[in-house]
């Protein structure tokens, strides 16, 4: 069995509220950090405002840092390896405020980068952030929030962080589809299960996710030793069954946690969300849209010219390199892999993933 705690907190008494949940999460789960190399890794995915609900709200962060310190921990690093291309981590930080929220322990995580070897199917090895290996104790922050890729971006998917830089790009073109990916996240989860898992709760984010989706209040923090336990009580919370999910079929074949309702122990207010938007999901490979282009069109991101500035961040962020720009970015549909890096990275809102859903049969076809 494993246990996952589910705690409100008010938006009027935020900081307060969030103070004593990681009080209560730290106490429940016995965690012992004095003396250790504490390791706090957030979701700075892109240099966003806090209130728009992409990156781990910097209550959350400030709280578990002075947790870590009032118990004595020997060090403290807070760091993540935000997307993007040559993204400088401290100034994302600083624009989500996540940076200030570290107290003086923020860590850029790019500094040191090792090859770990992997059995995965899709890469030999891959390049870690060596903070991720040196800590005692791993504590992982991701965001409730939906995605466009993998229907849910939880605990595991928050150790994609785990991979510096740029190499997220190249991962993403070794597992180009949602069920190769998936699997690829499990092979990095693998490396390094975090110790405690706090999931961000107190807005979610809905429809196409995780950065340009709809942004409502939640007012949770779900927590658990057991990543996959929480990230499947995430998912039923929304209505999704996790047992259609590629992560948790490969979380079956490996051992990897507990995730079925006989074997998670839920404490506290857990409530289904019935009307939370899903994501429509075209996340396929080159080879899969050959299949589905006469039966429901394109799968590529469409351009909103009337918000594109012509930056060329989709061009360059591309892991299939499918993108040219004439001014506006054009997308090769024979070279695009439908990661829908491009949307998630771009930062003005102007690629649109399209609509629908992939038939099952597809979805199935192509692991």
């Amino acid at each position: 069995m494993s246990d996952v705690l589910i705690i409100d907190v008010g938006r009027e008494r935020l900081e307060a509220d969030v103070r004593a949940a990681v009080a209560r999460i730290f106490e429940r789960f016995r965690v012992d950090v004095k003396g250790k190399k504490v390791l706090v890794k957030p979701n700075i995915l892109a240099g966003i405002p806090a209130e728009m609900g992409v990156t781990t709200n910097p209550a959350l962060v400030a709280a578990v840092v002075d947790q870590c310190v009032a118990q004595g921990a020997a060090e403290i690093w807070v760091g993540d390896n935000p997307g993007g291309v040559d993204r400088n981590s401290q100034t994302t930080a600083e624009m989500c405020g996540i940076y200030q929220a570290a107290h003086g322990h923020f860590k850029n995580l790019s500094e040191r980068v090792v090859e770990v070897a992997t059995t995965s199917r899709f890469v030999p090895n891959f390049p870690i952030s060596k903070a991720i290996l040196d800590c005692d104790y791993l504590i992982n922050l991701p965001c409730f929030k939906s995605h466009t890729l993998t229907t849910i971006t939880g605990a595991v998917k928050n150790c994609f962080g785990w991979i510096a830089g740029g190499y997220k790009a190249r991962l993403h073109l070794a597992a180009p589809s949602r069920g190769r990916f998936q699997e690829l996240l499990c092979d990095i989860y693998q490396i390094k299960p975090p110790n405690l898992n706090i999931l961000d709760g107190i807005t979610a984010m809905e429809g196409n996710g995780p950065t340009h989706g709809t942004v409502r209040p939640l007012g949770k923090l779900l927590a658990s030793p057991d990543a996959m336990a929480l990230d499947a009580t995430m998912a039923r919370m929304i209505k999704v069954d996790p047992a259609e999910l590629r992560l948790f079929q490969i979380a079956t074949q490996r051992g990897l946690g507990h995730w079925t309702p006989e074997e998670v122990n839920v404490e506290g207010a857990f409530a289904v969300i019935e009307d939370f938007k899903l994501p429509t999901d075209f996340a396929v490979s080159p080879t899969e849209q050959v299949a589905l282009l006469q039966d429901i069109g394109t799968t590529v991101p469409s351009v909103k010219q009337e918000v594109c500035i012509q930056c060329g961040d989709c061009q360059l962020n591309c892991p299939a390199q499918a993108i040219s720009m004439d001014p506006y970015p054009v997308v090769d549909p024979m070279k695009c892999i439908a990661c829908f890096c491009c949307a998630e990275l771009c930062m003005e809102g102007a690629m649109e993933v399209p609509q629908g859903r992939i038939p099952e049969k597809f979805d199935k076809m192509f692991r």
